[in-house]
């Protein structure tokens, strides 16, 4: 049976759906079912141990999502202490384990996910909501976890079994295994490994994250679609920005500004704390401070983004506070701007991310050669040639794919949606028409691209990039 919306509703803090509504569940059990119809044993999916802020008791983070994306990717569930399992050929192939409903934490956090105390408890409307909303129909207290565990290590008929851990091989190293120790899942894996070497001292516990990347990146048309809401919410917040960005004193406000109209249009908030850097503040790839003057006449460099569902706008956008980029400004921006419509115009199906970037920083300096350097032009910056990747990979996480990013030497295939933003700072100098220029520049330009079977489809196209539209977007 079908989610209701009164239903979604009451869940909407620890199930996000997006665009897909009431069809989530049966999404979430396609998910599983191509997950199922790939492995050769059981796979372990474990959800973070705690919410955010939890152990600091001096400090509270109130993020929207905060799931291991591998499991609310399966699942839909936005809490901590879930475990998933999938066991290929088994009955049940699904089981869902959870913490007991505690409704003291619900009377401070909000209503969550748990199994149910007392004698009635398969019969509650706790358990019925859970079952209908995630399409699982075996769900059980977590507490029965590691016996559960133990017993279907002791009955397999096979020496290993998976749990989602990041661990890669590496082909530009020999093929040698980059791991991920101390998140969450590697925690967890050790302690599968120990409870399972107690009942057969030779078990293995090896990683299904591989397969997981590979059945999970490629978008979903309902990924797509919120992917296109996430970047629509964005692009009316950036219009509204630039109406009034001549009234901005300091980045604090503008900050403030921008994420107030993508929070306002969308219930689910931000991709990621945005960055404003204004003048010299550009040149920090990171910068997170958004609390100093913004220089007058200077560029102001805006990395933001919606959340819809679980996607992700990821947009950046170097704007000039004045209304007019001078001619320094907009020899540089044209610089980066062709880079970033050459990457766009070679992402195809079958190229690799590394030699694609690699193409974008030649271009970069090919053109500061031809265009500023041999005009005179100087230049002080703190790298030689590529200051960071034009793209990562998109997905249920902002940055997803591997997260040692051996994925940079995949083929990209039709589904997988990168990001595209080249980048150029440092301190520039230049003579242009009898006036001197002198100051320091951050540009960078961000766009959202899926990959196509005929190449890409640049999904953030509607946010103006072009200096002449953004120009004339600020003068009004």
């Amino acid at each position: 049976m079908n989610a209701t919306p009164a239903l979604l509703q009451r869940y909407s803090q620890v199930f996000p759906v997006g665009s897909a509504g009431f069809r989530f569940p049966e999404i979430l059990k396609r998910r599983r079912k191509r997950h199922l119809d790939a492995l050769d044993g059981f796979a372990i999916f474990s959800g973070v141990p705690r919410e955010p802020g939890a152990e600091n008791i001096w400090h509270m983070n109130g993020l929207k999502i905060f799931q291991e994306p591998a499991l609310i990717h399966l699942c839909g569930i936005n809490q901590p202490q879930i475990v998933l399992a999938l066991v290929p050929g088994g009955k049940p192939q699904e089981i869902l384990f959870v913490p007991e409903k505690d409704p003291k934490k619900e009377f401070w956090d909000g209503v969550r996910f748990g199994y149910p105390t007392g004698d009635n408890a398969e019969k509650s409307q706790d358990l019925q909501d859970l079952r209908r909303l995630t399409g699982i129909e075996d769900v059980r207290p977590l507490g029965e976890f590691g016996p559960w565990f133990r017993d279907l290590v002791k009955r397999s008929k096979q020496s290993f079994g998976y749990a989602f851990f990041h661990q890669y091989s590496d082909p530009n190293k020999g093929g040698r295994l980059k791991t991920t120790r101390g998140d969450h899942n590697f925690i967890f894996k050790q302690g599968l490994e120990r409870m399972a070497r107690s009942v057969k001292a030779d078990f293995e516990i090896c990683t299904c994250a591989p397969l997981h990347f590979q059945l999970r990146l490629p978008l979903e048309k309902e990924q797509v679609r919120d992917c296109e809401l996430a970047v629509d919410i964005t692009r009316s917040a950036f219009l509204d920005t630039l109406a009034v960005l001549p009234g901005f004193k300091n980045e604090n406000a503008l900050a403030a500004h921008i994420e107030h109209g993508m929070k306002s249009r969308s219930p689910y908030g931000l991709s990621f704390p945005s960055i404003v850097a204004a003048g010299r503040n550009g040149t920090v790839l990171h910068y997170l401070k958004n609390d100093e003057p913004i220089p007058a006449n200077s560029l102001v460099l805006i990395d933001f983004g919606a959340r819809y569902g679980t996607m992700h706008a990821d947009i950046t956008r170097t704007v000039p506070v004045s209304g007019r980029y001078n001619s320094l400004q907009k020899l540089l921006y044209g610089i980066v701007l062709d880079a970033a419509k050459l990457h766009q115009k070679n992402v195809r199906p079958g190229a690799t991310i590394r030699k694609l970037n690699d193409a974008v920083w030649a271009s970069i300096e090919n053109s500061l050669q031809e265009k500023f350097l041999s005009k005179g032009g100087k230049m002080e910056r703190a790298y030689s040639k590529n200051p960071h990747g034009v793209s990562h990979l998109m997905g249920e996480q902002e940055h997803d794919g591997d997260p040692h990013r051996i994925y940079q030497d995949q083929p990209l295939q039709v589904g997988w949606q990168i990001s595209n933003e080249p980048g150029l700072y440092g301190h520039f100098s230049m003579t242009l028409k009898g006036k001197r220029y002198s100051e320091w520049i951050g540009i960078r330009i961000e766009d959202d691209l899926l990959v196509t079977k005929a190449g890409c489809r640049n999904l953030s196209e509607p946010i103006p990039r072009e200096p002449e539209e953004i120009e004339a977007l600020i003068r009004g």
